[in-house]
C-alpha cells in the first residue's frame, strides 16, 4: 500500500521579513546618522512585506470564518 502525500502547510514569513527589515533599517540608518528612524522605517517595512507574502501564501492572521 502506498501512503498518500500530504500538501504541506504554508509557513509564516513575517517574523522573518521583519527580522531582515530590522537589521538592513539599523545599518541604512546608522550610516545616515539616525539609527531610529531607521529601524522604526525598516521595521515597518519588512512586517508589510511579510504580511503580503503571508496572505498570498494562504496564511490568515485573526478570526477564520
Amino acid at each position: 500500500m502506498s501512503k498518500k502525500s500530504k500538501k504541506a502547510q504554508a509557513t509564516s514569513i513575517l517574523p522573518m521579513a521583519a527580522t531582515i527589515g530590522l537589521i538592513l533599517g539599523f545599518i541604512l540608518g546608522a550610516s545616515a546618522s539616525n539609527a531610529i528612524v531607521g529601524l522604526v522605517i525598516g521595521t515597518v517595512l519588512g512586517c508589510a512585506a511579510g504580511y503580503y507574502i503571508d496572505k498570498k501564501n494562504g496564511i490568515h492572521y485573526g478570526r477564520k470564518h
